[in-house]
């Protein structure tokens, strides 16, 4: 029994070592002051694909992770049809960042492996 709870301990660190993790960022400003909201993206649970997403307030973020593509979007609400979408891999230290910026708001969407 031991022994099965050692190796249960070892597979899961081993498991978050190889993960993908990912942060969602909103950034706004009035002029005066910033308000920042960041929070990790949630793994959808699919076998066949990784697929993190987030909602902070109308902004939506995504990452889905196929091998070594990816595919990150930043979109806005309410209708969801304008924002970021770029199809890139990590880079040689393992992290991807895509960002969308106005002049009041600035999204930032960060993934490490």
């Amino acid at each position: 029994m031991k022994n099965l709870k050692i190796a249960l301990f070892l597979s899961l660190i081993s498991f978050s070592a190889l993960g993908i993790e990912c942060t969602g960022e909103s950034r706004e400003t009035n002029g005066r002051e910033v308000t920042v909201i960041k929070e990790s993206l949630v793994d959808q649970g699919y076998d066949y694909v990784t697929k993190l997403e987030l909602d902070i307030k109308s902004y939506y973020f995504s990452a889905q992770v196929d091998g070594d593509d990816v595919l990150a979007i930043i979109s806005l609400g309410p209708d969801y049809t304008s924002g970021n979408l770029s199809k890139s891999s990590f880079n040689s230290e393992g992290r991807l960042k895509l960002s969308y910026v106005t002049p009041t708001t600035t999204l930032i969407l960060e993934c490490t492996k």
